[in-house]
């Protein structure tokens, strides 16, 4: 009638077992539901990545450009400034040959009159 309790019966192995199942599948769960919002939460970092780095390369060529636009203005700007200077120096060349050529004239000694001096203002 009664059976005599003996723990090493193949009974009580087998709830044992069957519990260590339950336990290893509810981990597994778990687990599988954890990796699952792991992966979720890694696309989205790498769409954000993505993103950060279509505006970094994008921030790059606008840079590249405003670089060259700059260099070429400066280029422009030196340019322009050394065509002033040669400008100044040939103003200041013929008004030294004027100067010299009418040294011996008799005007040379009157004041000049004021339009003239109005257009000399560079000198």
């Amino acid at each position: 009638m009664f059976t005599r309790f003996n723990p090493l019966s193949g009974n009580w192995f087998g709830v044992g077992l069957g519990i260590s199942l339950v336990v290893s599948l509810l981990f597994n769960y778990s687990q599988s539901h954890i990796n699952q919002n792991l992966s979720t939460q890694l696309k989205a970092s790498q769409l954000i990545v993505d993103s950060l780095t279509a505006k970094n390369h994008a921030l790059d060529n606008q840079l590249q450009g405003l670089v060259q636009a700059r260099d070429a203005a400066q280029l422009a700007a030196d340019k322009t400034q050394q065509e002033n200077e040669k400008l100044r120096h040939d103003a200041r060349v013929r008004v030294d040959e004027v100067r010299t050529v009418i040294q011996h004239e008799d005007c040379y000694s009157q004041p000049l009159p004021g339009a003239v001096t109005e257009r000399m203002h560079y000198y």
